[in-house]
């Protein structure tokens, strides 16, 4: 990724068109043409052995050709985009064994009877499967737990034994009975193969619905399609064994095998749409698997399903109509389904257990969260009114925490706020309710207390925290507010935000104490109200004029601060941060170009490479902004300001920091940074859309990116359809 200074992101180039759809109407016309030879030749009343050749290549055709394309994909191609083409290669390839097989059988003009004892009935199977975890590797499974990971394989194995169940019963069955033939062991492999066709075209529709808003290209499209309607002639693989060797009259045979050739055709014109793209560009873009918005529904139906079939092919095995590998089979399916529902009500069971600690515990310290915190709060109030008893909620924020974060890295700091939530834990009283509410900041809800229980556990806190190793000779200390119910508020909202203002009461007088709110003496601030203080404080008006000038420099980067800010915050609530923390990362991503001031203007608005010389001038602007704002009391974000062009792989500026030594703000600022200059136009580009940008984001995971926020990145970006980032976040459209 080459770096524009223009941009202070990355450099990409322009999508080609897509050749393919240039070509598109000599591929059709070949297609006609094969489809055509195969489906005059079957009609053919006596076939010599020449005309049964032109018959076979003319089938085989679509299968060669989408191997040798495939293959020559393969070259082309790189990373997880070629380990895609890998699979499809060498399920085309062990089709085309497959199918060879049965063409010189027929060439030969003997019988097909005994295909499903053939090692090309083998090969098709694996073929499909192989189509099958091919077409998995485009809805990406990174962001699923491995108890989610356990439901959808129960759920599939599942589904796999009642389509195989309902093929052998409502199809194979009626068939064999009408027509007294087959044999019950040929029939078992038809339903087996059937089964694996109509997973291949679900698998086919959760890719479609997975990747739902991306923009696909022709190629894409056509491969995903082609593979399901392989798996759809593969389903209707009965009706090919009915009309080859049942009932000849009735030409069953040839809808399906035509299926199969225009799948496999389909298959080659994606991989020579693929051939023709520009060198470079990549396709197959994935983006993380998220928790479908409908698992409920999805978990109600397939229980259902699963609880209706056991009794159903339980009684079909105990009947004594069919023979007895088939009852077998009803037997097996039986059994197979009653371990799933098992398997499936046990992996239910632990990841509803598994949501729910997730729901309440504090995944970083492991004790209760934020969401715990305001649902205990409500019992406990509700409780103290019953009992006329008192209610105190004390908060605490960790002084100067974003210090030991630039100093020691994030990994360091997590270790610290995992020693702070030991440590207050181990200080509360028996009863009280210790919670961690996002950042440094935690909270204790203390029932039945007075306020020298209060103030004690604030002394006792205070000296504790003093105790905690933060990797320098500084005591961590914290400040400290309270308020009490019911004489501080009844409602418990304005209780919160009584203790909260006492909290930043001590931390803007001084640090290291701890407050009650008095109405006489403390303001209840809202977090807005707090912004508002800092900016009147600090002059941080000013400094955002600043901010504006640096915008307005460039017509075509005049909102670039807006929107970073605004991606910034939407990904603070995509990953759950603090209010508080959301408020400092939306004035860091409004600031982070102001040392943008002290660049020339000849250098920024320079549309043509800039050479070494310009360039070291251009990177000297995250110094200047540190510069700029150290005069504020806006201590925290210096380093989030200075280092918001550091790379994860250490070859960023300044300082050449890498992985967890960048501070994790910065991280964040340097993905939605990358990400507003790559979907906006400059004169020397077009703007990239926001699939394409995602996928440079994608590509970049681990080299330019922090792997974890890149990906929370991806998610949200999917989820909220973001065409473009000059969107409001929800907290914003709530002032409007």
């Amino acid at each position: 990724m080459a770096t524009l200074a223009q941009d202070d992101a990355t450099s990409f180039s322009l999508n080609a068109p897509d050749a393919a759809a240039r070509s598109s109407v000599p591929l059709i016309l070949l297609w006609i043409l094969i489809c055509g030879v195969y489906s005059g030749v079957h009609f053919v009343a006596h076939r010599t052995r020449s005309v049964e050749v032109l018959r076979q290549v003319a089938y085989l055709a679509p299968i060669f050709m989408a191997l040798v394309a495939s293959l020559l994909v393969i070259r082309k191609t790189e990373s997880r985009e070629r380990r895609l083409w890998r699979g499809i290669a060498a399920a085309v390839g062990l089709i085309f064994v497959s199918e060879s097989l049965v063409s010189l059988r027929v060439i030969e003009l003997g019988p097909v009877s005994h295909i499903w004892s053939d090692t090309s009935a083998i090969f098709s199977i694996v073929a499909a499967l192989l189509f099958i975890a091919t077409l998995l590797t485009l809805a990406d499974f990174r962001m699923l737990s491995r108890v989610a990971r356990a439901r959808n394989v129960t759920d599939t194995v599942g589904l796999g034994l009642l389509l195989f169940g309902a093929v052998l019963a409502g199809v194979l069955g009626p068939l064999m009975a009408d027509y007294g033939a087959g044999d019950p062991g040929g029939n078992m492999a038809l339903a087996i193969f059937s089964t694996i066709g109509f997973l291949t075209m679900a698998a086919t529709w959760m890719i479609f619905a997975t990747r739902k808003g991306i923009n696909e290209r022709g190629c894409e499209r056509q491969l995903i399609v082609g593979v399901g309607v392989y798996g759809l002639a593969t389903a209707l693989f009965p009706l090919w064994s009915f009309g080859a060797e049942i009932s000849r009259l009735s030409h069953w045979e040839l809808p399906v095998e035509l299926l199969w050739m225009t799948g496999m055709y389909l298959v080659f014109a994606g991989a020579y749409g693929r051939l023709h793209l520009a060198p470079g560009e990549s396709c197959f873009f994935t983006l993380p698997r998220i928790r479908p918005n409908a698992r409920g529904l999805h978990a109600m139906s397939t229980s259902v399903l699963f609880t209706l079939g056991i009794p159903l092919f339980g009684y079909l095995a105990l009947a004594g109509g069919a023979d007895p590998i088939t009852r077998g089979a009803y037997a097996a399916t039986t059994l197979g389904l009653t371990v799933v529902m098992i398997a499936h009500s046990v992996v239910s069971a632990v990841e509803n257990d598994f949501l729910f600690g997730e729901a309440v515990n504090d995944q970083l310290t492991d004790i209760y969260g934020h969401r715990y915190f305001f649902e205990r709060l409500s019992l406990e109030l509700d409780m103290a009114r019953q009992r006329a008893t008192e209610v105190y909620v004390v908060l605490f924020d960790l002084d100067g925490f974003s210090r030991v974060n630039a100093a020691r890295g994030h990994a360091f700091g997590d270790e610290v706020l995992r020693g702070v939530a030991v440590t207050l834990v181990a200080t509360v009283r028996p009863g009280d309710i210790a919670c961690r509410l996002g950042a440094d900041k935690f909270a204790v809800i203390m029932p039945a207390a007075d306020a020298q229980d209060a103030f004690s556990f604030a002394e006792k806190i205070r000296a504790a925290l003093a105790k905690v190793a933060t990797g320098s000779n500084s005591a961590l200390t914290a400040s400290l507010g309270y308020a009490r119910y019911p004489i501080d508020s009844l409602e418990r909202d304005e209780l919160v935000q009584k203790a909260d203002g006492a909290l930043y009461w001590a931390k803007y007088h001084g640090r290291n104490r701890a407050v009650a709110f008095d109405e006489s003496v403390v303001d209840s601030l809202s977090a807005h109200d707090r912004i508002k203080h800092l900016e009147r404080e600090s002059h941080l008006s000013t400094v955002r004029a600043l901010a504006a000038a640096v915008d307005a420099r460039d017509p075509l980067t005049q909102f670039h601060s807006r929107n970073v800010a605004v991606l910034a915050v939407m990904l603070a609530e995509e990953i759950e941060l603090a209010e508080s923390h959301r408020q400092l990362l939306e004035v860091a991503a409004l600031l982070h170009d102001v040392g943008k001031i002290g660049i020339s203007d000849r250098v920024l608005r320079k549309r043509g490479p800039l050479m070494a010389s310009e360039m070291r001038h251009i990177r000297e602007h995250p110094d200047l902004g540190e510069k700029i704002l150290a005069s504020t009391q806006l201590v925290e974000i210096l380093p989030w300001v200075r280092h918001h062009h550091e790379r994860w792989d250490g070859a960023g500026y300044p300082d050449g920091l890498a992985g967890e030594d960048i501070p994790f703000e910065a991280r964040l600022l340097c993905i939605c940074d990358a990400y507003d200059a790559m979907t906006s136009g400059r004169p020397y580009r077009d703007a990239m859309s926001s699939t394409a940008a995602l996928q440079e984001l994608d590509l970049c995971i681990g080299s330019q990116f922090d792997p974890v926020l890149a990906e929370a990145f991806i998610r949200m970006v999917g989820r909220r359809r973001l065409l473009r980032p000059g969107l409001k976040s929800e907290r914003e459209d709530s002032r409007a």
